[in-house]
């Protein structure tokens, strides 16, 4: 398998098409392959799109330094400058990489022209009852205990499925299915999605604390994914993601039926999404 896309700027990239760019920040453990199909259908609106996956993703190189959100939004900056965009681009996280984008936001106003933030984490109180940086030893202990081994091997398959059921309309193509098993037993993707879970009470801090001072002026969407199914724990989610978007004074929209991979599951959807920022 050839993968596409190549080194920019200390991330790994996938630069396509022309047009207005949007650029894809995903989640927790998220790979360029996540974004597939919504970013063909991208495309095919005339966009550009760069997907930036953060390093110890995708099999792309290791991170060499713990989650920060000053150094991705940085590294998100230099992508930007190295591949000579100089016009807004529209900003997408998916998740956790909402975080960033709304950093990214935050600090280059000038270089944003929307931010659809897809089923985003919730940063509206962040709190850390105890420091972070036990965690993360703890977290690169287990990575680095666990990585490769046939504990990971065997198990890599069902933790996809439990943490990504989201299937494409049509159905995964081979290639992807290939490139899920290969990426999903990788030492350093297991590694690098345990200490960034384990970052997280940190990095959700110091976005709260960039806040008073720089904010948030460009046109926001909160991007709900909801199952269909009328549940607490969804009802829970709507409510949260709601008061998100308020908030942050952003708008609101539910993507259904999704799951929390809503580009997966509703890729043409979440194509208009961001299509309607970028026009």
């Amino acid at each position: 398998m050839k993968r596409p896309g190549e080194l920019v700027a200390g991330a790994y990239v996938i630069d396509e098409g022309s047009g207005t760019p949007v650029v894809l920040c995903g989640g927790l453990g998220g790979n360029w392959f996540d974004w597939n199909v919504a970013a063909a259908a991208l495309l095919r609106r005339g966009l550009r799109v760069v997907r930036i996956e953060r390093p110890g993703y995708g099999l792309s190189p290791p991170p060499g330094h713990d989650p920060d959100l000053a150094t991705e939004v940085d590294r998100m900056s230099r992508v930007l400058d190295a591949l000579e965009i100089t016009a807004p681009a529209v900003v997408v996280g998916h998740s956790l990489g909402a975080v960033y984008v709304e950093g990214f936001a935050r600090i280059h106003p000038d270089r944003t022209r929307g931010v659809p933030l897809l089923d985003a984490t919730d940063t509206t109180h962040p709190h850390r009852i105890l420091p972070t940086r036990p965690y993360v030893a703890a977290a690169h202990r287990v990575g680095r205990g666990l990585g490769g081994s046939a504990v990971q091997r065997s198990l890599a398959p069902a933790a996809r499925r439990l943490l990504n059921p989201s299937t494409p309309p049509g159905g995964l193509p081979a290639e992807t299915s290939a490139w899920i098993r290969t990426v999903y037993r990788d030492a350093t993707y297991l590694e690098t999605s345990l200490v960034e879970n384990a970052a997280y009470p940190a990095l959700a801090r110091d976005l709260a604390d960039l806040r008073p001072a720089r904010p948030l002026t460009t046109s926001t969407v909160v991007a709900a994914a909801h199952t269909g199914h009328r549940t607490p724990w969804a009802a829970v989610w709507m409510w949260r993601q709601r008061r998100f978007a308020r908030f942050l004074g952003a708008a609101f929209t539910v993507v259904t039926p999704a799951r929390h991979h809503a580009m997966i599951d509703r890729p043409d959807r979440v194509a208009a999404l961001i299509a309607g920022l970028a026009s």
